[in-house]
């Protein structure tokens, strides 16, 4: 059963710019991973400083593999400390 993901990051007003490049470096390789369906970065309207990325997987297991990759590394690295809060929710389908 696929499993759907949002993350909201929450950057830190001086450090928003370098949050969102490492957000955007993050989706090419993502989205090249076999089992991703979806992966989305999106901006709050009312909040400039909170990123949303919707993605869509596999199963639980594809997701363990994208959160054990290189490039996923590299992500929590780069936003360490420039963040104010990281929210992920799992969602499954309801029908």
């Amino acid at each position: 059963m696929s499993l759907s993901v949002v993350a909201t990051i929450t950057a830190k007003p001086e450090f928003r710019a370098d949050v969102r490049r490492a957000l955007d470096q993050v989706i090419p390789p993502s989205r090249a991973e076999a089992a991703c369906l979806h992966y989305e970065l999106h901006i709050t309207r009312d909040k400039p400083d909170s990123f949303v990325m919707i993605e869509r997987w596999q199963d639980d297991a594809a997701l363990e593999r994208h959160m054990a990759t290189p490039h996923f590394a590299a992500l929590v690295a780069a936003i360490d400390g420039k963040v104010t809060g990281v929210d992920i929710v799992r969602l499954d389908p309801a029908a």
